[in-house]
């Protein structure tokens, strides 16, 4: 066989968990990984390129810190399994509010220039604000209607699970109206005196996203190639998508025909997994033996589609973020009575989780308070006990506070949970505030998973996170808030080897990228997908605090190059 690319002299982490010694060499022939080291004895004059891994890095940097650092490696290409995609490649076109050094002056002025670039009527749009990153305070709406001119405000909060918005805006989405009253699962936050003050929480930022929505076909698709040539640099090949169609978190209901558009121009660099939110299902009409009872048309349900794009689990919110203090808790927060709240009534939440189920969808159940993991945790069980367990593994998205008991009950089920090692430093502060010392043990648990035998697979939640996977595999060895902080107990911290494995053969088994009813990916073995990231340096043998200074010299995506 002619091989289309060899890639020699590098140290191959293959994932593959048979103890096996590193290759040092890997042959690749149509999109696949076919032969190692001496299996490709007579195929170098023959192959259609050879990559020196120590020429390409030569002269790169790299990281000290450990014997091997500077070692040419290859490992899988890296999953994210839980990023806003589409939303990200819009923040890189959106004006960026995050962690201004100039404090809210610099927010206004950043503001008042978007502003005055734009026509009268049109929204003016922000992304990555934390009340976090300013002592704790919030823009004042005054202000926000001066320099907006009146043209209406939509400013994401960084966790996405809140927003900020001028008076316009507020006019607009019929806020101000006598009589108005909050939707189930959001609020329009007010002051004393029962004044708005720009912040609108949860299902609430539904109401003015539909005045912006829906995004045309060509505005998604220009925001999907933006995100995945970032991608791309930073060695990601595969994501899961989470929350398309509809929710305050899609963006169009043509969403999936975007991602289409996207691939067939060749601006999709990385394998795309779609998560539905539950309410772009509905009832489809089909013979009485077996009409489900959610689905979209055509009976697609999760599974369908390739190895480029394929349909993942439905996406189900049951509550919010503990940064903002939404997310529901069995107790109430620190300094104050409130302890968050679900995003619907908890037997809507359950019939819609046992529907969806019975439909086909695996399950993708957002949960973070400790409430709100209660209620995912016995839903999905019940699902399961009714229905048995799913080609797709289910997950609890985020799983931000789970109890030790917990831990065997994800096992037995098979529930993947995806908690995002980036929140402990862009939010890790205000989360370890939000819940206080004594339950700080159950929040975002990182080896007690592993050691109950419990899927974690590596994400970022971006943009409301980093999405580096080299700072994410930091601070799963770390746990450090951007105080210096650990975030809960140290023995929590994963090794190099199991943060590694999280975002790449642990990710793709959460996310039912291996077995039977899928090619394999997230490890690097004969009849894989030849999906592949080439470093600078050994991420298994840096020391954790120098592992970000290894550089991402080479991507490839089933046998292609996406950045070089």
């Amino acid at each position: 066989m002619r091989l289309d690319t060899i890639i020699r002299n590098a140290r191959i982490h293959t994932m593959a968990g048979d103890g096996a010694p590193a290759p040092e060499a890997v042959g690749i022939a149509g999109g696949r990984i076919v032969a190692f080291d001496d299996e490709l004895e007579g195929s170098y004059a023959s192959a259609g390129e050879v990559v020196d891994a120590a020429e390409l890095t030569a002269g790169a940097g790299g990281a000290g810190g450990g014997a091997g650092a500077g070692v040419p490696t290859v490992v899988p290409g890296f999953i994210d399994a839980h990023c806003h995609t589409t939303w990200f490649g819009l923040t890189l076109a959106s004006v960026d509010v995050e962690n201004c050094p100039g404090g809210l002056d610099e927010v206004y002025g950043r503001l008042a220039t978007a502003a005055e670039k734009l026509p009268d009527g049109e929204w003016v749009q922000a992304t990555g604000y934390s009340h976090h990153d300013y002592g704790g305070a919030y823009p004042d709406l005054t202000v926000l209607d001066r320099i907006t001119g009146g043209r209406p405000l939509f400013m994401r909060q960084v966790s996405g699970h809140s927003a900020i918005v001028n008076t316009a805006a507020l006019r607009a989405a019929g806020m101000l109206e006598p009589g108005y009253t909050d939707p189930a699962g959001g609020k329009v936050v007010r002051d004393a005196d029962g004044r708005p003050t720009g912040l609108v929480e949860e299902t609430a930022q539904t109401q003015v996203q539909d005045l912006i929505r829906p995004y045309s076909v060509e505005t998604i698709v220009h925001a999907l190639d933006l995100a995945t040539a970032y991608y791309a640099k930073e060695g990601i090949t595969s994501f899961g998508e989470a929350g398309i169609a509809a929710g305050w978190i899609g963006h169009s209901p043509l969403e999936v025909f975007a991602y289409q558009q996207a691939r067939q121009a060749g601006l999709l660099r990385a394998r795309a997994q779609l998560m539905p939110v539950i309410d772009a299902l509905h009832a489809v009409s089909g013979h009485a033996a077996d009409s489900p009872e959610l689905g979209l048309d055509l009976g697609m349900v999760t599974g369908f589609g390739d190895d480029e794009i394929r349909l993942g689990p439905v996406k189900i919110f049951m509550d919010g973020a503990l940064s903002g203090r939404t997310a529901a808790l069995n107790d109430p927060y620190v300094g104050q009575s409130d302890a968050g709240y679900l995003q619907e009534d908890p037997e809507v939440l359950r019939a819609q989780t046992l529907a969806a189920y019975r439909s086909g969808w695996s399950l993708a159940v957002h949960a973070i308070g400790d409430r709100a993991v209660d209620e995912a945790i016995a839903n999905i069980t019940a699902a399961v006990d009714e229905c048995g367990k799913p080609a797709f593994p289910n997950r609890i998205e985020h799983a931000g506070m789970i109890r030790t008991e917990q831990l065997s009950v994800l096992a037995e089920y098979g529930i993947a949970v995806t908690p995002q090692a980036a929140f402990f430093d862009n939010i890790g502060d205000g989360m370890l505030a939000a819940i206080g010392t004594e339950r700080a043990h159950l929040l975002y648990r990182g080896r007690s998973f592993l050691d109950a035998g419990v899927m974690l697979a590596g994400s970022s939640d971006r943009p409301c996170a980093e999405g580096n996977v080299l700072r994410g595999m930091q601070l799963f060895m770390t746990r450090l808030t951007r105080s210096g902080r650990l975030s809960g107990p140290g023995h929590e911290r994963l090794s190099a080897s199991e943060a590694l494995a999280a975002y790449t053969s642990d990710a793709a088994a959460a996310m039912g990228m291996t077995g039977a009813h899928a090619s394999q990916a997230g490890q690097l073995v004969r009849g894989a997908l030849a999906d592949i990231v080439i470093l600078t340096g050994d991420p298994l043998t840096t020391a954790p605090e120098a592992v970000t200074e290894l550089d991402v010299q080479a991507t490839m995506r089933g046998g292609q190059w996406t950045h070089r």
